[in-house]
C-alpha cells in the first residue's frame, strides 16, 4: 500500500501576490489537489478500520522520524476513542503550506486536507486533518494525521 502522489508541477506558495499560471498549470494543480483529497480520504477510512499502523507505514520518512509506529497507532487510538464512530463526513478543500524549518515543523512544502467529521459521540462536529509533504523525489507523502 503506498499513499504517494508523484508531483507533476511546483507546490504555489500561499503568501503574497498570486503567481500567473497558465491554463495548463492551473489544471495541474488541481488534479493535484483532487488526487491529494482522494488520498486522505483513504487514510482516514483506514483509521476508521483501526489500521492507523498501515498508515504509518506508508508515509514518508520526515513522518518516521518524528514519531514511532506504536506511538503514532497508540496517539490516534487515543485521540479517536471518545469520539465514537465516525459517520458524516465533509472534506474542507486542500490547504498548501511551506515551512522555513523553525519553529517545531520541518522546512518544506506541505498540503493539509481538513474534514468536517459527525463523530456518534460529541455534540458538534470534529475537524480532522491529514497532510503530506513534498519528499526529495518530489513525491506527496503521509506525514501526519490529527482531530480536533
Amino acid at each position: 500500500m503506498s499513499f504517494c502522489i508523484a508531483c507533476q508541477a511546483q507546490p504555489v506558495p500561499q503568501t503574497g501576490p498570486a503567481p500567473s499560471l497558465t491554463r495548463e498549470q492551473q489544471a495541474g494543480l488541481d488534479k493535484q489537489d483532487q488526487d491529494i483529497a482522494e488520498m486522505a480520504a483513504t487514510i482516514v477510512k483506514l483509521i476508521d478500520q483501526n489500521e492507523a499502523g498501515d498508515v504509518w507505514d506508508a508515509s514518508s520518512d520526515v513522518a518516521k522520524r518524528v514519531i514511532a509506529r506504536e506511538d503514532f497507532v497508540s496517539k490516534v487510538s487515543r485521540d479517536r476513542a471518545t469520539l465514537g464512530t465516525p459517520g458524516m463526513r465533509m472534506p474542507m478543500g486542500v490547504k498548501h503550506l511551506h515551512f522555513d524549518g523553525t519553529g517545531n515543523m520541518p522546512a518544506g512544502w506541505f498540503m493539509s486536507v481538513t474534514f468536517d467529521t459527525q463523530f456518534s459521540q460529541p455534540q458538534r462536529p470534529s475537524r480532522e486533518v491529514v497532510t503530506f509533504i513534498l519528499d526529495a523525489d518530489r513525491s506527496w507523502r503521509f506525514v501526519g494525521y490529527s482531530v480536533r
